[in-house]
């Protein structure tokens, strides 16, 4: 092989590389469609949110949300911009679900029921398919020590195809954001939710 073809080939695929690797670490948008609000006030609710992924699936890095391969099979990091990383944007959620089921956003830990949502996982990882999951166990309490009197575990799991960047990737989490949205807004517009607030 031609010497000069052969650096050429290698200045090529560096760069293609270089290019895959910075693209896919801070790509990330974590974005979903804003739901309407509704002036319903059905009670005030306050949300707490507790991150507690695994150190090796974002526990150790906010923006951390998943493994990226290359056609070659070698993995890189896949992370959220730092402005939206997935604890922040599953609060926002959240709370945006809240204020669609027709509840107002306490500012104060003590002055409503608490909404305690745990993001325990948001991760990414495989080869050529990937997938892409969520597992959000949500509990409504009087205060931070009392017993849940209403409780759900909002999941999501999506199958990514990785054809070239980080594309497929970011909407595939936006896909799962999408989804997730849709249960919660159900969850949190049925009797039994608002029957529960009420109960305190």
């Amino acid at each position: 092989m031609n010497k000069n073809y052969a650096f050429f080939l290698k200045l090529v695929l560096s760069s293609c590389v270089i290019i895959f690797v910075v693209g896919c670490s801070t790509s990330m948008n974590l974005r979903y469609i804003k739901p309407p609000f509704k002036e319903m006030n059905k009670g005030e609710i306050f949300v707490v949110i507790d991150d507690q992924r695994l150190p090796e699936y974002g526990g150790n890095d906010p923006t951390r949300v998943g493994t990226i391969r290359n056609t070659f099979g070698m993995p890189f990091p896949l992370n959220s911009s730092v402005n939206r990383e997935p604890s922040m944007v599953i609060k926002e959620l959240v709370s945006d679900c809240l204020k669609t089921a027709g509840y107002k956003i306490s500012g104060q830990p003590d002055s409503a029921p608490q909404l305690h949502v745990v993001l325990q996982e948001f991760w990414s990882d495989g080869y050529q398919h990937s997938r892409i999951w969520t597992k959000i166990p949500v509990e409504l309490r009087k205060d931070e020590h009392s017993q849940p009197v209403w409780k759900h575990i909002f999941e999501s799991n999506i199958g990514v195809t990785w054809t070239v960047g980080y594309e497929p990737f970011d909407e595939g989490i936006n896909k799962m954001l999408e989804e997730v949205k849709d249960n919660m807004i159900t969850e949190f517009k049925d009797p039994k939710f608002n029957k529960s607030l009420k109960s305190f």
